[in-house]
């Protein structure tokens, strides 16, 4: 026989004509199966219940057919986590285990034995528990997309080789699985137990204090002794229940074993309740539970409606921005071309400007990372170099004498001077150059950025990306030369005359120079004085010290104060070249490389490209035309649900869930009516 081929959740709310509701619930499912998001969030259905109250009994009435063991004792060992899920397109009904999936079950004698020999597996040959789930998946192309969970019961006192905190165990994995606040507690009790200490409402209480999703089942009433009656219990006279209680006579052991179907169940337990507690009975019975879980249910997705909607609306809005950055394939070729060209020159003059829509936080991009280099990275390079690096007193001397030749020298040789100070401006070359390379780094880093843009359109396209990349990559390699030219053209300039008539050169240096050479009777201590006085130079110790011995060679004292004076005014000039180093080569470099590519950007790209065959530049790739499908599918499928979720009202704000708002009955079947094919 086929699986579940009674489905009493569904065609009990098809009997009641919801199954257009139902319809529509599948039909949102689908949209957001097709669209790749989270589908509708329903809640979980927990039955919850001691040990042997028949908590399996409930699930399989809820499910329509019996598939779960049955039997004396312990049975339920493991949490068994049922997924009823939808089944497009196919008529065959089916279940496969999650520790299992190669297998699919078909026949559920079969499933029962599966259960029976994965619990063993999982918790042993005898009467331990274990809370590790067993997941099985039941395929219908009726199903509603559901969750329902069947746990070990409740216990006290240890039985057999269970473990002495087989209490604890089994009141926290009961705990662990109803804290889920989308979670609908089924509390079963036996009627044949005393109600004040049902342990099922007891732990529901505490995870559920104000009964919004607790509904209590009573079991075994045909069990009850003679001439007692469970009404007040059904009638909540002695504990009353928010979602109300409800009563229900399941199979019994025998009747399994003779082989009596549901469907011949839910006849007796119609003709039971209807002798037994005829003033109720049209809100008792499997099928009046079957729909009261299904009104939980409905209730609660018309509550997610708002919210839904709102989803759906920003996944929609989310889709067609994405839909216009993929374009349309038929727009004219050549017009598109040039449109993306003149977008690419906009996008990256923007970026050099400072015009961006979409500013960076994480990182400096594009014209700022271009001034820091100007700022920062070039500024501290040059003041980072010493204008007397490499030169000793004693490469000063021996300058100051190889200028000199055969002569004596009666004031600061101005060649040595010269030859030495070229020598230190030679050093500011390399950080100009290195200057050219990182502006020309980041230019190249901003196309990329640009044509990978999403705003630009240009991903679509990866050949024509590519060809835009080459161009300016091209335009931009060949102003390297001609920049990298005009800064060695700008220090061969320095070095090619050296100004010491510049304003800020160390002012009055000849007279200061002539009087350290001729008033030669002047104590070193003054002459040492007022060098240390003057605020241009800091001399280091051992630059003094030949001073100190001056009254033993006096020619020497006239070498140390020149190569002083040297130092001096290499320090001054120095300093004044690297200013203007600083000033200009920025100027260099903006007027050759960023400006001219700034101006020719969009002229070269129309040189270059616009005169090819605008149909193989603009061939899309395979992924973006996959997408393009995609997106247009995914935005027909939320428009379909948006039109889906209008058709449905949604959920009156309600504390309770009253009995009578539920019209249909398992009393409308009636004795005398004819009961719903299953």
């Amino acid at each position: 026989s086929l699986l579940f081929s009674g489905r009493l959740f569904i065609r009990v709310c098809q009997a009641n004509g919801m199954d257009e509701l139902i319809d529509t619930i599948n039909q949102l499912q689908d949209v957001f199966l097709a669209t790749g998001s989270q589908g509708l969030d329903l809640p979980q259905i927990v039955v919850v219940g001691a040990q042997s109250s028949g908590k399996s009994s409930v699930l399989e009435h809820l499910v329509g057919k019996s598939f779960l063991p049955r039997g004396p004792g312990v049975v339920t060992r493991c949490p068994l986590v049922l997924r009823l899920q939808r089944a497009q397109g196919s008529l065959q009904e089916y279940a496969i285990f999650q520790h299992d999936k190669t297998r699919v079950f078909t026949d559920s004698e079969m499933i029962t034995r599966e259960i029976e020999e994965q619990t063993t597996r999982l918790a042993g040959g005898r009467r331990g528990i274990c809370s590790v789930p067993i997941l099985l998946r039941l395929y219908s192309s009726s199903f509603l997309n559901l969750t329902m969970v069947d746990l070990p019961g409740l216990t006290k006192v240890p039985v057999g080789d269970q473990p002495a905190d087989i209490e604890r165990q089994t009141r926290d994995l009961t705990l662990k699985y109803i804290q889920n606040p989308n979670c609908i507690i089924l509390a079963v009790t036996p009627a044949n137990a005393d109600m004040a200490t049902s342990e099922s409402l007891k732990i529901a209480r505490e995870v559920d204090p104000e009964g919004m999703r607790t509904l209590a089942v009573v079991t075994k009433l045909d069990l009850m002794d003679d001439g007692t009656d469970a009404m007040d219990i059904l009638t909540g006279r002695v504990i009353p229940v928010k979602l109300g209680i409800i009563g229900i006579v399941n199979r019994s052991q025998k009747d399994i074993m003779e082989g009596k179907s549901i469907m011949q169940n839910l006849k007796e337990e119609a003709e039971f309740f209807y002798k037994k507690y005829r003033s109720i009975c049209e809100l008792h019975g499997s099928v009046y539970l079957t729909k009261t879980v299904q009104a939980l249910l409905i209730n609660h997705i018309k509550n997610c409606l708002p919210k839904l909607r709102e989803r759906i609306n920003q996944k929609l809005a989310s889709q067609k921005l994405e839909l216009d950055a993929l374009g349309d394939s038929k727009t004219d070729r050549p017009t598109l071309l040039l449109d993306l060209m003149t977008k690419f020159s906009n996008s990256y003059c923007a970026a050099i400007n400072g015009d961006l829509s979409n500013i960076q936080t994480n990182e400096l991009y594009g014209g700022a990372r271009i001034n820091y280099v100007f700022q920062e990275s070039l500024s501290t390079t040059l003041k980072s170099i010493d204008a007397l690096a490499g030169l000793s007193k004693g490469a000063i001397l021996t300058a100051m004498q190889n200028a000199s030749g055969v002569n004596p020298t009666l004031f600061v040789p101005e060649v040595a001077f010269e030859l030495l100070v070229k020598r230190q401006i030679k050093r500011l070359r390399s950080p100009c150059t290195q200057c050219v390379d990182l502006i020309h780094e980041e230019l190249c880093r901003i196309v990329q950025h640009c044509v990978e843009d999403q705003d630009s359109g240009l991903r679509r396209f990866p050949k024509l990306q590519r060809e835009i990349t080459e161009v300016v990559s091209e335009l931009l390699r060949s102003r390297m030369p001609i920049t990298n030219q005009m800064v060695d053209h700008f220090i061969d300039i320095q070095l090619s005359y050296v100004n010491t008539g510049h304003p800020d050169f160390l002012p009055n240096w000849a007279p200061s120079m002539q009087l350290a050479t001729v008033q030669s009777n002047r104590s070193d201590s003054d002459f040492l004085d007022r060098k240390k006085s003057s605020s241009s130079i800091k001399f280091a110790e051992e630059d003094l010290q030949p001073l100190r011995s001056l009254n033993q060679d006096p020619q020497m004292e006239k070498s140390a104060r020149h190569c002083i004076l040297i130092q001096e005014l290499i320090q001054s000039y120095f300093s004044i070249v690297r200013k203007s180093v600083q000033d200009i080569v920025p100027k260099i470099i903006m007027h050759f490389m960023v400006n001219y590519v700034l101006d020719h950007l969009q002229s070269e790209l129309v040189a270059k490209l616009y005169r090819r065959d605008a149909s193989d530049l603009l061939q899309e790739s395979v992924t973006v035309v996959e997408r393009r499908k995609e997106v247009k599918a995914a935005i027909s499928a939320l428009e379909k649900a948006n039109s889906i979720l209008n058709m449905l009202k949604p959920a009156k704000k309600q504390r309770y869930l009253p009995h009578f708002q539920i019209k249909y009955s398992v009393f409308q079947f009636g004795l005398n009516k004819k009961y719903p094919q299953m």
